[in-house]
């Protein structure tokens, strides 16, 4: 693919079919740009009406051309691309834009005609980007390529942006002057029939020209594939990206807890977590932290020196960086005594340091040069409130001078003069980031730091355990409905398969048998409703702990079918669950679960367990399958891991143990990916491994 996509950015000669002579149109507008830009290749309109556009032969047809077109922009009526696509063949053509919309977005009709778009470049052996997108740029010296129909020009910088949205990438393109947002490659990927955002990431990994690659989804064209990407990806640069199309509901028709609680974003919010893409909310601070990605260094470490003048922005500063994880450094005597010999008598040499209104360039330089040589600093924000009466872009500049010189990361924040940010970039094309708020600073460094952290992280491996999968067959062989729950026998007996600690449990058809069960188990006992339909046990009344004889277990039971029988759930009833009463006074209650999601293959979860797992929602998932440090971050990123660790003079449960048998459940399902759904809740984990048990169970077959 990198040859593929180096026909894309990095093209000698372009063919813009459907070129138009009219002004206001988008065959009009896009070779206008190209030529606008500066495009240093061939470029050749077609037209079958026009003999010049813009001043440059055009040709009737594609074929016409005697010269070799390394891209083809085709932006011509939907009905009409598929004939120019046969030409491009003619002509070698192997990389192709499709502006034209009409397609997928529109209905049947177009899904039709998308089948048939595909079927010829399949059959080509072309790269296609779009249908229906908006084009492609590369600001590189040499290329400079605005292959768009947008107007406004590119600012050159080190972001890679691949959008699926043409409107937000049209947008962005008209505001990056203002905020210093500055692109080396855009590309809009539209309907992404061929070339998607996964084949783009891969792509930027190794081409030098961008440093940051930031990305705006509606959709995951392969999640599987994504998360595989961004995994090697993000080792070596950041991604940033924005998921849109939120929703809170669970999975379709799950009954599950694990299924319930993992929504629709679920799976979004996984594979950014686990592939390492940091997640942003809004463009504005993806394009915040991309700027700071590519104009700053990675701090070495989480220790900020604060520079002002002016002590509210400064509180402000320093509040948001303690809430992001970060730590204001303290300033050696060495380094406030230099300050004190350049600011004036009532000016504060501590960190934060308080310049004071009266502060000149000049100042303003030598103490940030003061401040970011300390050894006790890891990171500077440098900012500057509106001076009364000196030059805000010269301070500004003499700032960003300090801070190129520094070797560091540091970031200069302009407040309330957006303008200045653009004046400042025109004069010094080689600045640090430019932010408006001092909060949004501290923000970005602490995600740089956190992406240092991860990047620098080791690789986890794929544990594979001694299990009897012949065993697990089997059984699942046995069940000819789709879509069922499990009955429990199978269910304890392929946990034990994968030796997985369920407790001791026996199955009793009538009291009788209950009584002798209990005795074989040994009092005190707990009974638990037996049938398929009755998935949510505590919900319906259908469970009993701590029965200490035979007297008290048939009146329990007895109680309990009543129960059933006023709500109409008698008839669902198969039986009793006996298991020994566990006591958990030393242990603590998880959830282990796993759901199937269409695309994304299985969704590992744990978290805080019991009957409110689902008011808490204290749980994290995972993609299997899992590596050993992802079964460490998952058990380490909920809530409540202090609990697991001990409190209150509660030894620490077996953590080891909990990655285990996370592990484990990743094995399973990956071995046998027909179980769409999986509950063992309560998950009981203890100090000793050999006193974890799981208590409750169920496995979902489809």
């Amino acid at each position: 693919m990198m040859n593929d996509l180096n026909k894309f950015f990095y093209p000698k000669s372009i063919a813009v079919i459907g070129a138009s002579s009219k002004p206001g149109t988008l065959g009009y507008e896009l070779l206008g740009n190209l030529i606008k830009f500066g495009y240093n290749g061939k470029l050749f309109p077609v037209n079958p009406k026009a003999d010049a556009i813009h001043s440059i032969k055009s040709y009737k047809s594609l074929t016409e051309i005697k010269d070799d077109v390394d891209l083809a922009v085709i932006m011509l009526g939907k009905h009409l691309v598929l004939t120019a696509i046969d030409d491009c063949h003619k002509k070698k053509v192997k990389a192709v834009i499709v502006i034209t919309a009409g397609f997928r977005e529109v209905g049947e009709e177009g899904v039709t005609l998308e089948q048939e778009l595909m079927k010829k470049i399949r059959k080509y052996k072309m790269n296609l980007v779009g249908p229906n997108c908006m084009g492609i740029i590369n600001t590189k010296k040499g290329v400079l390529m605005n292959g768009t129909f947008i107007k406004g020009t590119p600012v050159a910088g080190g972001i890679g942006f691949v959008s699926q949205s043409g409107a937000l990438g049209a947008s962005v393109l008209k505001i990056i002057e203002k905020y210093d947002i500055g692109f080396s490659q855009f590309l809009s990927i539209g309907n992404k029939a061929d070339i998607s955002e996964n084949e783009t990431i891969e792509y930027w990994k190794e081409n030098p020209d961008v440093n940051v690659i930031t990305a705006y989804l509606e959709s995951f064209s392969d999640p599987k594939k994504f998360l595989e990407i961004c995994k090697d990806v993000t080792k070596k640069k950041p991604v940033i990206a924005i998921k849109a199309a939120k929703t809170s509901a669970g999975m379709k028709a799950a009954s599950s807890h694990t299924g319930a609680l993992a929504s629709a974003d679920t799976v979004a919010e996984t594979l950014f977590e686990q592939s390492g893409v940091i997640r942003v909310n809004s463009v504005e601070d993806m394009f915040n932290l991309a700027k700071a990605f590519d104009r700053a260094k990675l701090p070495s470490g989480k220790r900020v020196a604060v520079l002002t003048n002016a002590g509210g922005p400064a509180i402000l500063t320093v509040d948001e960086a303690a809430n992001c994880g970060l730590e204001i450094a303290e300033l050696s005597g060495e380094t406030q005594k230099k300050l004190r010999e350049i600011v004036v008598p009532e000016a504060s040499v501590q960190n934060p340091v308080d310049l004071l209104p009266p502060a000149t360039a000049e100042v303003y330089k030598k103490a940030a040069e003061i401040i970011l040589s300390d050894d006790n600093v890891d990171a500077g924000i440098l900012i500057l409130g509106p001076p009364l009466m000196f030059d805000t872009v010269e301070i500004t500049k003499y700032i960003c001078e300090a801070a190129n010189h520094s070797g560091k990361c540091a970031i200069v924040v302009v407040m309330s003069q957006d303008e200045i940010i653009a004046d400042v970039a025109k004069q010094m094309p080689m600045h640090p980031p430019l932010f408006n708020s001092p909060e949004k600073a501290a923000w970005a460094i602490s995600e740089m730091y956190r992406y240092k952290l991860r990047s620098e992280s080791p690789d986890g491996k794929v544990k594979k355990f001694s299990v009897n999968t012949k065993g697990v067959r089997s059984i699942i062989g046995k069940y000819k409905q789709d879509g069922c729950y499990l009955d429990f026998n199978d269910v304890y007996d392929i946990l034990n398969h994968y030796r997985m600690p369920i407790i001791e449990t026996r199955i009793s058809k009538n009291v009788q048998q209950s009584v002798y069960d209990a005795n074989k188990i040994g009092f005190p006992v707990v009974a638990k409703v037996f049938g398929r339909e009755l998935v949510h046990k505590s919900d319906v009344g259908g469970v009993a702990l701590n029965i200490q004889d035979e007297e008290e277990l048939i009146n329990v039971e007895s109680r309990i079918i009543a129960g059933l029988k006023d709500k109409g759930l008698d008839t669902k009833l198969e039986g009793f669950i006996l298991q020994p009463f566990a006591k958990i006074e030393d242990g603590v209650e998880t959830i282990l679960g796993a759901v199937k999601d269409s695309k994304a293959g299985h969704l590992l979860m744990f978290g805080l367990g019991g009957i409110f797992v689902e008011v808490f929602k204290d749980v994290k998932f995972k993609i299997a399958p899992l590596t050993d440090a992802d079964a460490k971050s998952v058990i380490r990123s909920i809530k409540s891991y202090e609990i697991l660790k001990g409190v209150r003079g509660k030894k620490s449960v077996d953590v080891e143990f909990i990655e285990e048998n996370i592990l484990k459940l990743s094995q399973l399902v990956t071995d046998f990916p027909e179980f769409t759904e999986i509950d063992l809740n309560p998950f009981v984990f203890s100090p000793n491994s050999k006193k974890s048990r799981i208590l409750d169970a169920r496995i979902k077959l489809r």
